[in-house]
């Protein structure tokens, strides 16, 4: 097998990794053999475009054909957006419920404060990298604590409140971050006469 296909091959496995999945699972997802997905990891067998769009799709990736001399800058925000973390299950089912309360709040609320609430709330769902259950769980007792009233008054108390956790969300994130030095945007060569 090619090198092309040798490192799409281990790029499919590591997904599948960082996914959590296992051949099985993904076998059941991409509807291609667990079998094939073995072969296809192991670089035994050719891939076919059918089989790579299945996978690639059940691994919520896409197939781009792209220009050579935009390789670079493609490469460098896919690494980018790998490095992101993955939210946690406990996490993510925080959201999921965050979620339902403010559809069910929905139903009460609307306008321009329940419009605000729902903008903070995307606001805080979006820091996935410090993103905690516990965080969660504050967020989902202020919406739940609305519930009650749907009054405008506790709308802004809430989207307040969660603006505020938002905001040391972001800092935090910001103060563990290493500092890098400064990347020139591009560099002349040294003569080398001499």
């Amino acid at each position: 097998m090619s090198y092309g296909t040798e490192e799409l091959a281990a790029r499919l496995k590591a997904a599948r990794e960082a996914k959590g999945l296992n051949q099985r699972e993904l076998s059941a997802l991409a509807g291609v053999p667990q079998s094939h997905i073995s072969k296809i990891e192991n670089n035994a067998v050719d891939l076919r475009v059918s089989s790579l769009s299945s996978i690639a799709h059940a691994l919520d990736l896409e197939l781009v054909l792209v220009p050579r001399k935009a390789l670079p800058a493609v490469q460098s925000i896919t690494r980018n957006v790998a490095r992101a973390p993955v939210v946690n299950a406990e996490s993510q089912r925080e959201l999921d419920r965050i979620r339902e309360k403010v559809n069910a709040l929905a139903t009460h609320a609307s306008g321009a404060n329940f419009d605000n609430l729902q903008r903070r709330i995307r606001e805080i769902t979006q820091i996935r990298s410090q993103i905690d259950p516990e965080i969660l769980q504050k967020v989902r007792g202020i919406i739940e604590s609305i519930e009650s009233s749907a009054s405008n008054e506790a709308v802004n108390r809430a989207a307040d409140t969660i603006r505020s956790l938002r905001n040391q969300l972001a800092h935090r994130g910001v103060s563990h971050e290493k500092p890098r030095a400064p990347r020139p945007a591009y560099r002349l060569e040294e003569d080398q006469d001499g």
